[in-house]
């Protein structure tokens, strides 16, 4: 309980359970309630986090009522000591399950981060803004501890070796031939002399050699010679031609390994790309900084009025980010923002009139289809998105409403690099806490 939020705030004076420990556990275990709903649906991350920042939080808001509900559920008399609705009660409760559910996901952290660097320089008691600061601070290194890892690019690239195992081969097999054994003797008979005897036959002659060798030595040789080779030559030729010799087939083994080649070239090819990223990323980014053209509007920023280009900056650096990104990649924004003319001066303009420039104007139209796929219209407390991306709803342009629905006070003022960066947070912001199913998108668009 130590480092419990309820405990700071209680500490603080800002909650006042009447020095009861009692009380105190049953808003923990509230909270720890409010944490489980996080978990189990972390899109309520960005209304939580805006009910959170705000010590005027309108009593009938829907995050409001679930909160008091969850009270209900666990301290069933906190009427009694209470003498109207606790909103610094509710408040600390939402922060401390925003805390508790941040450390299991990242995507609540993303959206607490995101809405409070926009928040805190608006919130003026003084007295939370230590706890605020520390728990904002914790969020944010844990969450920067994964954008990190996502954005580095490491001094040497591991690949393992391809492995492959060889497929059993069929060794070749020979068909052997023979000798036309009658034929052969026939020749050779030939190459031996003029004629032989047959027991039926009596002497035949053999049309072969006309030599015998003890009559012409010489001349028999030399046609002993001739005609044997020639009879043993094509005996041996005949039985060769005979030969059968079947090859194994080859072909499945090598497109096996064919496609263990291309699967492990490609691995090879991914592992460098992720490993690669970040440093793709960061060159993307200083070429886009560089060139200072705006691929939604389609064309330089500096053809913008300026606060009209700062909000397209945002846009364009939300769809070349992902989700998890260092907290200078908002700083970077930033500079490439004071970059623009007309920021030298240190104009500024009044939120509310900024919010209606990003409803009317023509070029942001990529901005209010961004807006209207993220954040669903205006229905109790949401970001300065919701009111964008529905400009046609009934209350995304009434003035009263506006600190309402948004916890901003209408006339706060932001310069350029403030607004770029109020948008570029509140995207990131929307994306964590938005839910990609298709039955929630029609929901979000209807």
């Amino acid at each position: 309980m130590d480092d419990s939020v309820l405990l700071r705030f209680l500490n603080n004076g800002l909650i006042n359970v009447g020095g009861e420990d009692t009380k105190l556990e049953k808003l923990s275990q509230a909270a720890k309630d409010l944490a489980g709903a996080l978990k189990k649906s972390p899109s309520k991350a960005l209304s939580f986090s805006l009910i959170a920042f705000d010590p005027e939080a309108p009593e009938g808001d829907p995050v409001v009522v679930e909160a008091l509900a969850a009270l209900q559920a666990r301290w069933t008399t906190y009427r009694n000591t209470f003498s109207s609705t606790p909103i610094a009660v509710i408040r600390a409760m939402l922060l401390d399950a925003l805390m508790t559910a941040a450390g299991d996901d990242e995507r609540v952290g993303v959206c607490f981060v995101a809405s409070a660097r926009n928040a805190l320089p608006l919130l003026h008691a003084d007295n939370e803004r230590d706890i605020w600061a520390d728990v904002v601070a914790r969020i944010e290194a844990q969450v920067d501890i994964r954008a990190e890892a996502e954005w580095s690019t490491p001094a040497s690239i591991a690949v393992a070796p391809m492995s492959y195992d060889l497929p059993k081969i069929a060794a070749p097999s020979v068909t052997a031939a023979t000798i036309e054994r009658t034929e052969f003797q026939r020749e050779m008979r030939a190459a031996a002399g003029p004629q032989y005897h047959d027991a039926q036959n009596g002497n035949v002659q053999t049309g072969g050699n006309q030599y015998w060798p003890q009559n012409q030595p010489t001349h028999w040789v030399n046609e002993f010679g001739r005609l044997s080779a020639a009879a043993v030559a094509d005996a041996v030729d005949a039985a060769i031609a005979e030969i059968e010799i079947t090859q194994p087939d080859l072909a499945a083994p090598f497109n096996q390994l064919a496609k263990s080649v291309s699967t492990y070239v490609d691995d090879t090819l991914k592992s460098v790309s992720a490993a690669t990223a970040g440093l793709q990323r960061r060159t993307s980014l200083l070429w886009w900084k560089e060139a200072l053209y705006s691929p939604t509007a389609r064309t330089s920023y500096r053809e913008l009025p300026v606060t009209v280009a700062a909000a397209h900056m945002a846009l364009d650096l939300f769809n070349q980010v992902p989700l998890f990104s260092p907290a200078s990649v908002a700083a970077f924004l930033g500079e490439v923002v004071l970059r623009l003319p007309g920021t030298e001066n240190g104009e500024d303009w009044a939120i509310r009139e900024l919010v209606t420039e990003a409803q009317d104007e023509a070029s942001l139209a990529p901005l209010r289809s961004a807006a209207a796929d993220l954040v669903g219209a205006p229905d109790g407390r949401g970001p300065l998105l919701a009111l964008i991306g529905h400009p046609d709803h009934a209350k995304a342009r009434g003035e009263e409403a506006f600190q309402i629905l948004t916890g901003v006070p209408a006339d706060a003022r932001l310069d350029p690099v403030a607004w770029a960066g109020w948008i570029f947070r509140e995207l990131q912001a929307s994306k964590a806490a938005s839910d990609d199913s298709p039955a929630k998108r029609r929901a979000r668009k209807g």
